[in-house]
C-alpha cells in the first residue's frame, strides 16, 4: 500500500569544512547542493526501501526546482501533489565541521511557512490510496490540523522537526499513531522549559515520552543523541539500541555527516511497518538506516535499501 508524505521540500547546500568552522572568517570547504527538507528526505529514503511514496509540498519556479522534480521522479517518488509557487523555493544551508557535526545551519522556509489550509488539497490518487500519512512540523499548524482531520482511518505519523516548530503538533497529538521527536522537542510539545541539551531530564526523557503517550499519542520514538532510542506506548517504555540485522550489538557509526539521520530513522521505521514488522523491530530497522546515513555525505545514503536494514530473523 502506498504512503504519503506532507511537508518541506528544500534545496540543500551542505558545506563540509576541512577545519573547524570559526566566526568572522571564511573557512575552506567542499559544497554540495542536494534535495532536502524533512518530508523530502523521508520520501526519498522510503523509495529506496521498496515503498511507494507520494510527496506533497510546494516549490518555486526556478530551474533548480525543475531539476529537483526530475530527480525525485527518477528516484521513484510520486510528485503529482507538489504545488508550484511564485515564492522562492525553500533553501537550507548547513555548515559541518570535519568530524561531521553540525556547526551551524540556516533555512529559508517561507514557501512552506505560508501554506494555508486547502493548499495541499484535493488529494491525488496516490495520496488517497495511501494507508499511512507522514506530516512534518515545518507545515503551519492550521494545515497540520486540516490534514490530521482528513486522515480518516489511515495511520498518521509525524516528526516534530525542531524545538521551534514542535509545538505546532500539539492540537493533533490525540490523533497521532506515531510521533518522532528528540528530548528537547518533546519538552516544547509539552510546554516545558527545558535545557537545549536535554541535561535537565535526569530520566533520559522517559517521563516526557510517557507524558506524550498520556496526551494521546499511541507511540513515541524519542532520539537521545548517541544513547538508545526510547519507544513509548501505553504498554510501557523500551530502550532500543543499534543492532546488526541478526540482532547482535552493532558498533557505533563513524560519523561523516549528521544531515538526514533522523529522517532516515523515520523512513526505516515506516518502511519496517509497511513490510510487516512489529513496531520495535521497525524502529530497530530505522536505526540501521540512520547509521548508514551518518556514515555518508548527504541526507540519503547510496547504500540504503531494504535488504541492508531488514532483520534476518
Amino acid at each position: 500500500m502506498p504512503l504519503a508524505a506532507f511537508g518541506a521540500i528544500h534545496l540543500d547546500t551542505i558545506a563540509h569544512a576541512d577545519r573547524r568552522i570559526l566566526r568572522e572568517t571564511s573557512t575552506p570547504a567542499a559544497l554540495a547542493v542536494r534535495p532536502g527538507g524533512v518530508a523530502t528526505n523521508v520520501a526519498r529514503a522510503l523509495a529506496r526501501l521498496d515503498c511507494r511514496i507520494a510527496l506533497a509540498g510546494r516549490l518555486g519556479h526556478e530551474a533548480e526546482a525543475d531539476g529537483l522534480l526530475v530527480q525525485l521522479t527518477a528516484e521513484g517518488v510520486e510528485t503529482g501533489a507538489i504545488r508550484r509557487s511564485d515564492l522562492p523555493s525553500g533553501r537550507y544551508l548547513a555548515l559541518h565541521d570535519p568530524d561531521g557535526t553540525l556547526a551551524a545551519a540556516v533555512v529559508d522556509a517561507r514557501i512552506t511557512e505560508t501554506l494555508e489550509p486547502g493548499a495541499l488539497l484535493p488529494l491525488t490518487e496516490a495520496q488517497a490510496a495511501a494507508g499511512c500519512w507522514f506530516l512534518d512540523a515545518n507545515l503551519p499548524q492550521p494545515l497540520l490540523v486540516e490534514l490530521a482531520e482528513a486522515t480518516g482511518e489511515r495511520r498518521l505519523t509525524a516528526d516534530a522537526v525542531s524545538r521551534a516548530k514542535a509545538a505546532r503538533l500539539a492540537p493533533i497529538l490525540p490523533r497521532l499513531d506515531l510521533l518522532f521527536c528528540n528530548r528537547v522537542e518533546a519538552a516544547a510539545l509539552l510546554g516545558r522549559d527545558e535545557d537545549p541539551d536535554g541535561e535537565q531530564q535526569e530520566d533520559g526523557g522517559a517521563e516526557a515520552a510517557n507524558a506524550l503517550v498520556e496526551a494521546g499519542v499511541k507511540a513515541v520514538v524519542m532520539t537521545r543523541g548517541a544513547a538508545p532510542v526510547l519507544l513509548a506506548t501505553h504498554a510501557g517504555i523500551d530502550e532500543i539500541s543499534l543492532t546488526a540485522r541478526d540482532g547482535a550489538a552493532a558498533p557505533p557509526p563513524r560519523i561523516v555527516d549528521v544531515t538526514g539521520a533522523g529522517d532516515a530513522l523515520i523512513a526505516g521505521t515506516l518502511a519496517g511497518l509497511e513490510h510487516g514488522l512489529p513496531l520495535a523491530q521497525a524502529v530497530a530497522a530505522g536505526m540501521r538506516a540512520a547509521a548508514l546515513t551518518l556514515e555518508c555525505a548527504g541526507a540519503v545514503a547510496e547504500a540504503l535499501d531494504w535488504p541492508a536494514i531488514a532483520p534476518t530473523n
